[in-house]
């Protein structure tokens, strides 16, 4: 019986040394290959947020809140959120709801991210570690373009819901 279980005990061991032999490599080929200097400058330019980038933010955050004026007028005149009163203020729980969907995909994108790079570096303790690869660099754009989203959407929100 004893013999079995030092058999299995070193059999995980040696299963784990290689596992981790594995994610060695892997980590050296991604960080210490030959043509380190290129990689790095192509993935920083990659994932650096150029004229769109600046403007796309701005976009989406004006047609959220285009949409939710729309929403929260026609909210106001078929529901009539406020009672007898009335009121746009519809249009603060809309502006609201694009913030928080603006937040979930910045959520998800992150999650993706996360479980690809656990997926190339076949460990999942590195998964929040950059891969370099054209594929992150761009996710990392877009989650930087969601983040500035988000932040106007913050500011449109704020205000229509203590304003409105």
């Amino acid at each position: 019986m004893k013999k079995t279980k030092d058999s299995i005990k070193n059999y995980r061991h040696s299963q784990k040394q290689v596992h981790q032999e594995e994610v060695n490599k892997i980590v050296q080929d991604t960080y210490n290959s030959r043509d380190q200097n290129a990689k790095l400058f192509y993935y920083r330019n990659k994932k650096k947020l150029h004229v769109i980038g600046w403007l796309l933010p701005i976009i989406f955050s004006t047609i959220a809140t285009g949409l939710s004026f729309l929403i929260g007028w026609a909210l106001y005149w078929n529901f009539n959120l406020n009672g007898s009163s009335g009121g746009w203020a519809g249009v603060g729980w809309v502006s609201f709801a694009f913030l928080i969907l603006f937040i979930l995909s910045y959520m998800i994108l992150s999650w993706v991210r996360n479980k690809k790079a656990a997926e190339f570096f076949n460990h999942k303790g590195r998964r929040y570690q950059l891969m370099l690869t054209d594929w992150e660099a761009t996710v990392i754009k877009w989650k930087r373009i969601l983040m500035l989203t988000i932040l106007l959407m913050i500011v449109v929100t704020s205000l229509t819901i203590s304003l409105l």
